[in-house]
């Protein structure tokens, strides 16, 4: 993990910083009479301004403004949350830090959900008090469900804490500095360079002040793109915790084609009874491991749970 952070970081940093201004040095030859109209050059300077924009309030949020966000809706469902008792169902130790006496693990919890279904959630957390084996297979813990399901995390253990990394939160806000830095440093250099007194008329799409731009938005956007589809399935994961149980029907199984790391995703098509006797077809698709496709199920019932505001919508979480 934190070789792909370096990696990623690494990657911003060039082709976002050196390689726009690297390609415009090697190109460009510095014109001393305006390069565009006056309208053109100040659209340009109005796009500039809208990338850099979005890009900084981008960082801002997520560094900053989520981080806050979140630690609030812990702090709510401590005071507000709805008890229920978890049954540690699997318990498995990933690292022993031993400065600190703690450990990092893996769980997974069994215990009901905001409609009393049973369901299991797997978690990774540090545990502070490894010598108490709070968390040993077989114990029981008491969780607080997130009464808003709009808002993560659904479900929090009665003891958590809440705290910022110190060292952290000092990396965050070098990082802000740097790239406001950087953006007050790339509209003052070449203002000083090119301007000439014709103003911002040597603007081109191509120039590092916009194309600069236009790659850290993509790099932003892609970022959010993976992150959104292979790191976190939010719609399945507000299912489990809000969703009703239903015994479904078996329609079809089949392979959509598409593989992740070389496991298969599979396509379930279902029918079943909502709680006031209405049917619906639902599908649902998972990525499996290619170890667990001969206990696929390919006919008969299953055990689903679906959103009762929208029955299309399903999980089948024992698959």
């Amino acid at each position: 993990m934190k070789f792909m952070i370096v990696f990623l970081g690494a990657f911003l940093f060039f082709f976002c910083v050196p390689f726009p201004i690297f390609i415009y040095m090697v190109t460009e030859e510095v014109a001393t009479g305006p390069r565009n109209s006056l309208a053109l050059s100040y659209g340009y300077l109005g796009l500039s301004l809208l990338l850099w924009g979005y890009i900084l309030v981008f960082f801002i949020n997520t560094l900053f403004i989520k981080t806050f966000k979140q630690r609030n809706t812990i702090h709510s469902i401590l005071r507000n949350g709805i008890p229920r008792e978890a049954k540690v169902m699997r318990y498995q130790l990933l690292k022993y830090f031993p400065k600190t006496n703690m450990n990092a693990i893996q769980i997974v919890l069994s215990f009901p959900n905001l409609r009393n279904t049973m369901i299991e959630h797997e978690m990774m957390f540090h545990d502070s008090k490894p010598q108490e084996k709070r968390f040993d297979v077989g114990n029981h813990v008491k969780v607080f469900l997130n009464p808003n399901v709009s808002q993560e995390p659904y479900f929090i253990l009665s003891d958590q804490k809440v705290s910022f990394n110190a060292s952290g939160m000092v990396l965050r806000i070098v990082f802000i500095i740097l790239l406001i830095a950087y953006i007050i440093g790339l509209y003052s250099y070449f203002y000083r360079r090119e301007s000439f007194d014709f103003g911002w008329q040597f603007l081109t799409f191509m120039h590092p002040i916009i194309f600069s731009g236009v790659m850290t938005l993509i790099y932003v956007l892609v970022f959010q793109l993976i992150i959104g589809k292979f790191f976190k399935n939010k719609k399945e994961e507000r299912i489990l915790f809000v969703g009703r149980s239903a015994e479904a029907q078996i329609i079809s199984v089949n392979q959509t084609g598409l593989t992740v790391n070389d496991q298969p995703q599979i396509m379930f098509q279902v029918s079943f009874k909502d709680f006031r006797g209405k049917e619906h077809i639902a599908v649902y698709k998972k990525v499996i491991r290619l170890l667990d496709l001969s206990s696929i199920p390919k006919q008969g019932a299953v055990e689903i749970l679906y959103d009762e505001n929208d029955p299309g919508t399903i999980t089948i979480p024992r698959v």
